[in-house]
């Protein structure tokens, strides 16, 4: 009865470690199964083209992908690693800054600190620099808590994405912006200034003796252009104390009823400040022109070309200095034609 009794627990307990056996070897199974699936999933995590970076409340890193050591120069391995300090030290080892890349962030500006208070960061951009990133480098971070399956916040992750490029091209952009800006300020000073010599150009006045001066009229006469060209011949014949003005139409190939007012008024002008006139180098086609318009000059003296018309100013001038009031006809008539 005993040894009935005996052989019954030793079956139980062969049956008992068969069934240990077949447990362990299935945890066995299901560890090597799950090794398996974490080393892939480590795999994956560190051939990410971003870095993630995890840590706990207080900032020590729980997890780490290689591209983190790459992006932000404080990791050195795949692991956690003991040089990734906690979150209270950060600042003393590397230095982040605001997208002006001078203004620094305040500690808990920054995402993943922000993240640990419970907040999710999105598109954050951060310059930062250490003793392995010396020159620096642009990122685009996103953070957002870490909690558990019951929804208990157990730390923060952030994903750091290189903005480099982006950077580089839209400072390429700005700086090229700046360049264009300044060139075309370059090119409107210069517009400026040529166009205030074509108009010193186009409405030249020129002393041709003492007390005469010339002014030679090319193109076309516009209001615009008769108020100039009053302006500055009247502050020329005050400057110079000039008695006469040859106005010189030369250049003039076509005029009309509105042209022709406009030198009558700059006449009119000129002769208010105590100065004569005179019309040199009227073109056929310009009189035939005006005696079609029935244009009439009055007693405006009219001659051929600059020559005849300094010709006559200059016998006026020996007249006046001599005590003449006025010119011969003879005088007159020679100055036009000889």
């Amino acid at each position: 009865m005993e040894e009935g009794t005996r052989g019954s627990e030793i079956e139980r307990l062969k049956a008992e470690l068969a069934a240990l056996q077949q447990k362990l070897e299935e945890r066995e199974r299901s560890e090597a199964s799950l090794r398996a699936e974490n080393a892939r999933l480590r795999s994956l995590f560190d051939q990410l083209p971003v870095g993630v970076w995890a840590t706990d409340l207080v900032g020590n890193v729980l997890m780490a992908n290689s591209e983190s050591q790459r992006l932000l120069g404080v990791l050195d391995g795949t692991e956690p690693s003991p040089k990734a300090p906690p979150v209270e030290e950060w600042g003393e080892s590397t230095v982040y800054l605001h997208g002006d890349k001078s203004t620094p962030y305040l500690l808990e500006e920054l995402p993943h600190a922000r993240a640990l208070r419970g907040e999710s960061v999105r598109t954050a951009e951060v310059f930062l620099r250490n003793e392995n990133l010396p020159e620096g480098a642009w990122h685009e971070v996103h953070a957002a808590p870490l909690r558990d399956a019951a929804g208990t916040q157990m730390g923060a992750v952030s994903v750091f994405i290189s903005s480099e490029s982006r950077k580089n091209f839209e400072e390429e952009v700005a700086l090229r912006n700046k360049e264009l800006v300044a060139s075309e300020s370059e090119k409107s000073e210069l517009i400026a200034r040529l166009r205030m010599a074509v108009q010193d150009l186009s409405t030249p006045i020129l002393t041709l003796w003492e007390d005469v001066l010339a002014l030679p009229v090319i193109g076309v006469v516009d209001s615009r252009r008769s108020a100039e060209m009053m302006e500055r011949l009247l502050d020329e014949i005050v400057r110079s104390q000039s008695r006469f003005v040859i106005i010189d139409l030369t250049g003039v190939e076509v005029i009309d009823t509105s042209t022709a007012d406009h030198f009558m008024k700059l006449v009119k002008a000129v002769g208010l400040i105590g100065a004569r006139c005179v019309l040199t180098g009227i073109r056929p086609a310009v009189a035939q022109t005006l005696v079609d318009l029935d244009v009439n000059f009055g007693q405006l003296e009219t001659l051929r070309n600059l020559k005849h018309g300094l010709r006559y100013c200059l016998r006026w001038l020996d007249a006046e200095d001599t005590g003449q009031n006025t010119v011969s006809e003879g005088e007159a008539r020679r100055a036009r034609w000889s």
